[in-house]
């Protein structure tokens, strides 16, 4: 090797150690930031305190950002529908209008939250904003609370103003009449 090239070797190796000391040190900003641009496109309402007594006992991430949830607390005080999702599930993406037209029909008589299942962040945050779901959801990283209630999603937990899950209905829900239906036989509100 000449002089000159065992320079260039020299500098090339300056700078990737120096790319790599600078890539150590900042590494999660580019995601974090990523993340709060997707968060702020998706514009999720904020995640409960908790859901209610008759959950597991789990603490999920709220996928819009903030605190952790606590799924089992004390009751919500307003009936909620938790309804458990993935990016990836046909069915899912076929009840979203569903879900989203019934929030906005039921808004103050009851909550709807999302479990987003099994599923990388990025792409349930796009799949939100996409389709309208402004409703609150957390995320179930490795699927413990689909596993606690059995089938795969979608699956949507009916729980009373007390905290109790009075229902589950597994599969896709097709209208917002057949929701409004479920909802008075086992919340008892009628929209």
């Amino acid at each position: 090797m000449t002089r000159r090239q065992v320079i260039g070797f020299v500098v090339v190796l300056s700078l990737i150690a120096v790319g790599l000391l600078v890539k150590s040190r900042t590494g999660d900003a580019e995601p974090a930031d990523a993340l709060g641009t997707l968060r702020e496109a998706a514009a999720l309402e904020p995640c409960p305190s908790g859901v209610g007594s008759g959950l597991p006992d789990l603490r999920l991430p709220c996928l819009g950002g903030g605190s952790a949830v606590p799924l089992r607390t004390a009751g919500p005080g307003t009936p909620m529908l938790v309804n458990m999702w993935a990016t990836w599930c046909r069915p899912c993406v076929a009840e979203v209008p569903v879900l989203v037209a019934f929030a906005a029909k039921a808004a103050g008589k009851v909550r709807v939250l999302g479990v987003d299942t099994e599923d990388e962040s990025d792409k349930a945050l796009t799949f939100a904003a996409q389709y309208g779901m402004h409703y609150p959801s957390v995320v179930d990283v490795d699927g413990r609370l689909l596993r606690a209630y059995g089938g795969g999603p979608p699956v949507t937990l009916f729980v009373d103003a007390g905290g109790q899950v009075t229902h589950v209905e597994h599969g896709q829900v097709d209208s917002v009449p057949e929701l409004e239906k479920l909802v008075a036989t086992h919340l008892g509100v009628r929209l």
